[in-house]
């Protein structure tokens, strides 16, 4: 006990008390101007992609009376949220999303539009992440109380970490404490986040159970992924208040949660939805405005860019071909390009939801995060989540397990083949399936490789939602969470915020009032 003690003592001396810290506001640049366009001008906007970025900057700029359309290239809206209704033979007929997501308390924007929607009540609290590991005997792992002593709850309460490898891993503090989102990519961009745990004496069970599990979230390769960014993460999601590790799941589906409220919104905006809608290139006028896509013959005052990585490519570089023969235009797309050809995805994945037969033992948590048994890096029990899969599993005894499968390194292979490729490892985690032999009656796999890669030294490269306008595209903005920000930011929140951060550029420039943005702190939460 003397010892622990000391320890802790030890801990403390190093770290101090730190200060939350609060999100910090954008306030517009424009605050006399009105808050939506006078009365008989008409702006049009055209936002190419659906997803949550898409979807944000329409909601920004239809509420202030702009004409917006929105073309999405799938048959369904919400980008990394779709949701799709799929039957499945004998069973009926279910929603199934792109995959399992959890909210977090800095996600701030998207809390405004969850307000604005009048959705809160479609989440709850997700409150504790269980881990299972090969190396180590299971965890439970909550944040409590400002950092650090949020830090050395979880110390103290883990059954792996011994208060003697926080003290061995204090050179990592420093970087923590006095974290600074404004310099941090000039320091660590260029190591890996392993490079970075090896130089500060990370302790190797503090780093593959409190810091290494993050890393799969990005669905990046751990032994690429920048310091930079990971230390982002820290501060985004652990150290800015007692709060930020918070998080929430919705109780239905994304589809019916979030998104179908969210389009209908629009609807009622008189936005135009349009899926299925392929763009091949941009059309541009000679004086470098972007007029539209080359299929449509409408003329539009604006455009935003809210595709993923892929698609920005295919149409920049279509675009940049059709143009070659006219400088004045090529000059700005090659800037542009510079920078947009450069971003890079994380590899593929795979997302496995399966009907059973029966449930696994009450004990068993509703999320199980299992960062050390690839392929499988999550099962999400989704009877226990979502009220469609539970009606189903109380009327038949059934179970609904979703399984991601982060760097999936199998190769194309058929759907039906995946179970077989993950169930040892399936055993591993969950031996009850084979001990009392559960029967498979469901099975969706869903299969990508859209996710941004964040390996070091991508950074000095990746565009805001400004760059087309640096480059000599006044009227072209950016949206996506593959861009950068000013401030911490990531996933869905950088999704949502760079929509608004394009609307708002647009709004400036018509003079309107831009929306505020509430965003995390860019400093770390530092010492007394």
């Amino acid at each position: 006990m003397i010892i622990r003690e000391c320890s802790l003592a030890l801990v403390l001396l190093v770290s101090a008390w730190a200060f939350p810290k609060p999100p910090r506001t954008i306030p517009p640049a424009n605050p006399s101007d009105p808050d939506r366009l006078p009365d008989g001008i008409q702006k049009r906007v055209l936002v190419l992609g659906g997803g949550l970025a898409g979807l944000s900057a329409a909601l920004e700029l239809a509420e202030r009376g702009y004409d917006v359309t929105v073309k999405e290239k799938s048959d369904v809206f919400g980008g990394k949220l779709f949701t799709r209704r799929v039957d499945l033979p004998g069973l009926g007929a279910f929603d199934v999303e792109h995959g399992f997501h959890a909210w977090f308390f800095n996600y701030h924007q998207f809390k405004d539009i969850r307000r604005r929607l009048k959705i809160d009540n479609n989440f709850r609290v997700w409150k504790a992440v269980h881990y299972i590991f090969l190396d180590y005997k299971p965890e439970t792992i909550y944040s409590e109380g400002p950092y650090p002593l949020n830090l050395l709850g979880i110390i103290s309460r883990s059954p792996n970490i011994k208060l003697t490898d926080a003290i061995l891993s204090s050179l990592m503090l420093p970087d923590l404490d006095f974290f600074d989102y404004d310099t941090v990519y000039q320091k660590y961009d260029n190591i890996t986040f392993d490079q970075w745990a090896t130089m500060r004496g990370v302790q190797r069970d503090l780093n593959d159970i409190l810091l290494r599990p993050a890393l799969s979230v990005t669905l990046n390769e751990p032994r690429a992924i920048s310091a930079a960014e990971m230390l982002m993460y820290m501060q985004l999601y652990f150290l800015t208040n007692a709060e930020a590790d918070h998080r929430e799941v919705t109780i239905y589906s994304f589809g019916k949660a979030i998104l179908q409220p969210w389009l209908d919104r629009l609807s009622e905006l008189h936005v135009e939805l349009h899926s299925n809608y392929s763009v091949e290139r941009l059309t541009i006028s000679d004086q470098g405005q972007v007029t539209g896509d080359s299929k449509d013959a409408v003329v539009y005052d604006h455009v935003v860019s809210a595709m993923d990585i892929v698609g920005t490519q295919s149409v920049l570089n279509a675009t940049l071909s059709y143009y070659g023969n006219k400088p004045i235009i090529t000059d700005s797309l090659s800037k542009l390009w510079s920078k947009v050809s450069r971003m890079k995805l994380a590899p593929p994945y795979k997302v496995l939801r399966v009907w059973f037969d029966k449930q696994l033992n009450a004990s068993t948590p509703d999320i199980l995060e299992t960062p050390q048994h690839t392929p499988v890096n999550l099962v999400a029990q989704y009877h226990r989540l979502e009220q469609e899969a539970s009606a189903w599993a109380n009327k038949t005894g059934g179970s609904v397990l979703e399984f991601h499968l982060y760097k999936w390194a199998h190769g194309d292979v058929t759907d039906d083949q995946v179970w077989t490729i993950i169930s040892p490892t399936v055993k591993l985690i969950y031996p009850e399936i084979f001990e009392r032999m559960f029967n498979i009656l469901g099975y969706h796999v869903n299969s990508f490789e859209n996710f941004s890669s964040f390996e070091l030294n991508l950074q000095m490269f990746r565009p805001n939602s400004s760059f087309p306008m640096e480059c000599g595209l006044p009227n072209l903005h950016l949206a996506g969470d593959w861009l950068k920000t000013a401030y911490p930011s990531a996933l869905m929140e950088r999704a949502v915020s760079t929509g608004r951060e394009a609307a708002n550029q647009i709004l400036l420039s018509d003079r309107v009032k831009q929306v505020e943005l509430i965003v995390t702190s860019s400093k770390g939460p530092g010492i007394l």
